[in-house]
């Protein structure tokens, strides 16, 4: 299970712990994005602080309609009482959860700022 709460913003935000190749970890709050479809966003400071690998570039379309150039890298996530392997984005200054983490599981949230979010696996 991966608990977190709303922000006074009523974002959900669960913290995520983030390893790179070396072994480090970086713990992130990460804002739950059921409109983002890939797997996880990560600001540049955590990918520079944990040294990951780059694979590839290119552009995204926001949700606001923008584009803009943005990379991927490879990461290690620990996902419930497992490390799972996860491309991530690098853009913006923010960490976001998208719904490619959330397939088998479900997401509750309570809508209220300070209230719970869970993420449990569903079978």
């Amino acid at each position: 299970m991966i608990i977190g709460t709303v922000s006074p913003n009523r974002e959900p935000v669960v913290r995520l712990r983030v390893r790179g190749p070396s072994g480090d970890v970086v713990e992130v709050d990460a804002v739950v994005d059921t409109g983002y479809t890939g797997a996880l966003v990560l600001p540049h400071t955590v990918v520079a602080a944990l040294g990951l690998y780059w694979l590839s570039g290119g552009t995204a379309v926001l949700a606001d309609g923008s584009s803009n150039q943005i990379d991927y890298y490879e990461s290690e996530l620990e996902w419930g009482q497992q490390l799972r392997p996860v491309i991530a984005m690098c853009i913006g200054s923010g960490a976001l959860l998208g719904m490619q983490l959330l397939d088998g599981h479900r997401l509750t949230v309570n809508g209220t700022p300070g209230g719970a979010v869970e993420i449990v696996p569903h079978p």
